[in-house]
């Protein structure tokens, strides 16, 4: 049965980049050949309201340019965009799938699927609990509050790791895990570039670790005799600080600095290196791991609470506990003493997660 599917979320791919915008995407692209399928969103495009790509209807609400300041998620712009969907979820869905984060438009879903008589999901990728005290200060008491509520919110949940969904269970929020996923076909199409060894990659925040990775390297270069190439990807507001000060040093001896790259480009790369490094302190799920164990490549990152990239790292990889075992692991796989067997990433092809969700949509 053919369905009228709607997605929720303010930021759009491939106009935003990042991995829940990924998620909608590669899920959106692929029910489109089945169903209907819109994304409702901020207009990030120089057309009208409305633009088809890859058989999705992006629809635009409102506009609004910069989704950050000062490193932080603007609460004025997820009220505005939690506004502006209401009449667009007014219309005749059968499905709406909004993300939790940043929680405002999980209200206006409700509310709409209430009067329209739609099924409601709500699709989560971290919850962060006490973590809104180190984000918002004392303010963060709001912000935790309102996370609490949201998974109280009568709809089917989902959660893209088992890391989310426990958090959400210890909420008394009940959520079905259903993860990223990955192009298998298309990465077994691409030629390795083996043009680095070790790769990061991803937001340029603090969260995510890119000054860990370059320390990393330096330590390599300065313990061991390895002649290693090292690159770091992405984009962020860490960037200009790592141009300049403490870092520069550090990264014109040990790192090349590269903006984000295409996703062919980023296999290719991926494919040809010994060591993906993702040392994240907050990861939902960690999709470039992902693609970095279906291109062969290993994954470091660290034990941290919330960091959901350790349930990848875990299949192929390591999980350090303290800096010694990064750099210790990192020495064992560049000189070649480090193997292991490759797992079984069918269950994470994009084909099969939108089967899966699919099924869920149906009921």
């Amino acid at each position: 049965m053919a369905m009228r599917i709607a997605f929720v979320y303010d930021a759009a791919y491939p106009f935003v980049k990042g991995g829940g915008e990924k998620r909608i995407y590669e899920i959106a692209r692929r029910l489109a050949k089945r169903h209907e399928v819109e994304w409702i969103t901020l207009k990030w495009w120089n057309a009208g309201s409305r633009i088809e790509q890859d058989g999705i209807e992006y629809v635009g609400v409102g506009e609004w340019k910069e989704l950050y300041k000062n490193n932080r998620r603007r609460i004025s712009e997820a009220l505005y965009f939690a506004l502006k969907v209401i009449p667009s979820l007014l219309g005749d869905y059968d499905v709406v799938d909004c993300t939790a984060f940043p929680y405002f438009s999980c209200f206006s879903s409700r509310v709409c699927s209430v009067l329209k008589g739609n099924r409601l999901f709500v699709t989560w990728h971290e919850v962060w609990d006490d973590y809104w005290y180190d984000y918002l200060g004392r303010k963060g008491f709001f912000g935790k509050v309102v996370e609490g509520v949201v998974a109280k919110i009568k709809a089917k949940h989902i959660a893209v790791s088992k890391l989310t969904a426990d958090m959400l269970e210890k909420k008394g929020c009940k959520a079905e895990i259903i993860p990223n996923g990955v192009d298998l076909e298309l990465i077994e199409s691409i030629e390795a570039s083996e043009e680095y060894d070790l790769i990061f990659a991803g937001r340029l925040i603090k969260e995510k670790g890119a000054d860990v990775f370059i320390r990393l390297c330096k330590e390599l270069r300065r313990r061991f005799d390895f002649d290693f190439k090292a690159a770091l990807i992405g984009e962020g507001s860490m960037l200009e600080s790592l141009k300049k000060g403490e870092w520069i040093d550090l990264v014109e001896d040990s790192v090349d600095l590269l903006p984000f790259v295409d996703e062919e480009r980023f296999y290719s790369l991926l494919k040809g290196a010994k060591l993906f490094v993702l040392p994240s302190r907050r990861e939902g799920f960690g999709i470039s791991a992902l693609e970095a164990i279906a291109c062969n490549t290993p994954v470091l990152t660290i034990d941290h609470e919330m960091n959901a990239c350790k349930e990848l790292a875990e299949m192929y990889g390591f999980v350090a506990r303290n800096f010694d075992e990064m750099v210790e692991f990192t020495r064992s796989v560049l000189s070649g003493d480090w193997e292991a067997e490759k797992p079984d990433l069918s269950e994470y092809d994009w084909k099969n997660i939108t089967r899966k969700l699919e099924r869920m949509y149906l009921g």
